[in-house]
C-alpha cells in the first residue's frame, strides 16, 4: 500500500532549508551532508509531484506551492518537537511551557523576573519561540503569546501585562550640545525615532504637549524598542518608548528623561486561547503573571494622553 505522508526526514530537510534558504545551512542545523539534504528535498518534491523550492542567487527560495506547504505543515512539525521533548523529561519535571514573546519584553522585563517563577514551580520548562507581530494570527500550538499592540486580536483572550507608560528619552550627552536643559520643544528638532507597530505615539505625545503634530512623521522607524534604545543612547535621535523596557538605562544615567509618563493605547499582553487554562502549568504563570500587572499598575500611575 502506497503510504499517504511523507518520511519524517523529508519534511525536516524541507522545513529546515524553507527556514534558512539555504541547503548548507540546513545540512549544517540537521548535522547531515548537503547531498543528504539535497536528496531528501527531491524525494519529497517527487512525493508531492510539485517543485517545492526554487533558486534564489545563491540559495533558495520556496515556490508558491512551497511556502503554503510550509506555512501549513510547520505548526505541526513544532508540536511534534514539544511533544518528544516533553516526553524525554524527567518525572519531577511539571510539563513545558511554550510561550512567543517581544525580544526586548522578554530580555528586559520578563527573564529578569522568572526566577520568582522557579521558586513557584521548579518543574515548568519554558520554551520561548519566535515572536508575532501586531497582524499575525497566533498559532495554536503555543501556550501562549505576550504581545504588543492595543489588546484587540481576535480569537484569543488578551490579559494586559504592563507597558502603556510611554516616555520620551535622549541621550545624556545631548543637553551638552544644546548648552541647555532639553525641552520638550527642543524635542521636534531632533530625529525621532519610531516604532513600527506605534505609528501615532509621537503625534498623540506632540498633540498632549500642545506641540505642532504635524512635524513628529519624519525619521526612522525601528521593528524592535531595544534598536530604538540603543540608537538614542548612540545619539541618532530621540525615542518614545515604554518606560519599563528602558529603566536599566536610566539608572545608569545613559539615557535621560523629558517629562512625565504618558499613558497611551498600547502595550504588553498575555494572549491565549481559553482552553489553555485547562493546563495547570500555565493557570499557574497566568496567575503570576496578573500578580505582576497589580504590582505595575501600583507603581506606574500617569496621565492619559
Amino acid at each position: 500500500m502506497k503510504r499517504a505522508c511523507p518520511t519524517i526526514q523529508e519534511l525536516l530537510a524541507f522545513d529546515a532549508v524553507a527556514k534558512h534558504e539555504s541547503f548548507t545551512r540546513a545540512a549544517n542545523v540537521l548535522c547531515v551532508t548537503v547531498s543528504g539534504v539535497s536528496k531528501q528535498i527531491a524525494s519529497l518534491e517527487s512525493f508531492v509531484g510539485r517543485p517545492l523550492l526554487q533558486k534564489a542567487g545563491r540559495g533558495v527560495t520556496l515556490t508558491a506551492v512551497g511556502r503554503e506547504y510550509w506555512r501549513k505543515i510547520s505548526p505541526s512539525l513544532r508540536v511534534i518537537e514539544s511533544a518528544t521533548f516533553e516526553a524525554r523529561l524527567d518525572e519531577s519535571s511539571a510539563g513545558v511551557l511554550t510561550l512567543a514573546s517581544v525580544p526586548t519584553f522578554l530580555t528586559k522585563w520578563l527573564i529578569p523576573r522568572l526566577p520568582s517563577f522557579r521558586k513557584l514551580h521548579p518543574g515548568v520548562t519554558f520554551s520561548f519561540g519566535q515572536h508575532l507581530r501586531l497582524n499575525d494570527s497566533q498559532p495554536a500550538d503555543i501556550d501562549a503569546a505576550i504581545r504588543f499592540g492595543p489588546g484587540n486580536w481576535s480569537s484569543v483572550i488578551s490579559d494586559y501585562i504592563a507597558g502603556k507608560e510611554f516616555i520620551c528619552i535622549y541621550a545624556a550627552k545631548l543637553e551638552q550640545q544644546l548648552g541647555h536643559p532639553i525641552k520638550q520643544s527642543d524635542v521636534l528638532k531632533q530625529t525621532l525615532l519610531h516604532h513600527e507597530e506605534a505609528p501615532f505615539v509621537w503625534r498623540q505625545w506632540a498633540t498632549h504637549w500642545n506641540i505642532d503634530e504635524t512635524i513628529t512623521l519624519s525619521g526612522p522607524r525601528f521593528t524592535q524598542y531595544s534598536a530604538i534604545i540603543q540608537a538614542v543612547v548612540n545619539g541618532l535621535g530621540v525615542g518614545l518608548v515604554p518606560q519599563i523596557l528602558v529603566e536599566e538605562e536610566l539608572a545608569q544615567g545613559i539615557v535621560m528623561q523629558l517629562g512625565p509618563a504618558i499613558e497611551f493605547d498600547l502595550g504588553h499582553y498575555l494572549c491565549f486561547n481559553p482552553n489553555r487554562m485547562n493546563r495547570p502549568i500555565f493557570a499557574a504563570f497566568h496567575s503570576w503573571m496578573l500578580t505582576l500587572n497589580k504590582a505595575e499598575q501600583s507603581c506606574y500611575k500617569v496621565p492619559v494622553a
